[in-house]
């Protein structure tokens, strides 16, 4: 059982049970912190959910930094494992993670859920807004009527800007539409809905 059949499996089931693509965003490798680290698939709808697959061919050592990563930006997180793993990951991720197992069957892999994910209570506000890109922070700040002179502020200004301009939960609902909007990504085109080439930027 590889992490291409989990992933692929997973897709499935998220595809299934979030149909309409103009609500819900699936991406593949989602890049949390500026690209320290990577969240397997992650669903942006009405919360911004990630998955981390661990295959029986992977080991756990990046485990505990990909916990702390995932804690600052993501309202629910699950782990995937096989059965033999349950335990091992069991014991390294928050209380609050899910944890779906990965069974490999004749017909391929099938998910049992053993634990579900419950929201975060402690995001990090600047990781957040960290997800958006340098422009887009500008336009949420000019739309808010905040003129400044946006064109030599750094990333880093804009983001706190939004940071100090915004509560955390209106940061995480600008966040997750600017995310739905993006232009697709070639890299996520095997985990969208059957029959759609592209999703739909949402409007």
């Amino acid at each position: 059982m590889l992490d291409y059949d989990i992933r692929m499996a997973l897709a499935a089931m998220l595809r299934s049970e979030h149909q309409d693509a103009a609500e819900n965003r699936l991406w593949s490798e989602f890049s949390v912190l500026l690209g320290a680290a990577r969240v397997d698939l992650c669903l942006v709808n009405g919360a911004l959910s990630g998955w981390e697959i661990k295959s029986p061919r992977d080991n756990l050592d990046r485990l505990a930094g990909q916990v702390q990563s995932y804690n600052q930006v993501l309202d629910y997180v699950s782990i995937v494992a096989s059965t033999r793993d349950l335990a091992r990951v069991r014991d390294r991720v928050p209380k609050w993670w899910g944890i779906v197992e990965a069974i490999e069957t004749p017909d391929g892999v099938a998910l049992r859920p053993r634990r579900m994910a419950r929201r975060n209570r402690n995001i990090d506000a600047l990781s957040v807004a960290q997800l958006l890109w340098r422009d887009e922070a500008v336009q949420e700040l000019v739309g808010r009527g905040i003129q400044r002179r946006w064109a030599k502020a750094t990333r880093w200004d804009v983001w706190d800007a939004l940071v100090e301009t915004l509560t955390l939960d209106e940061l995480r609902s600008v966040v997750r539409h600017r995310l739905r909007a993006r232009p697709p990504r070639e890299a996520d085109r095997p985990y969208m809905p059957d029959g759609v080439t592209l999703l739909s930027p949402a409007t």
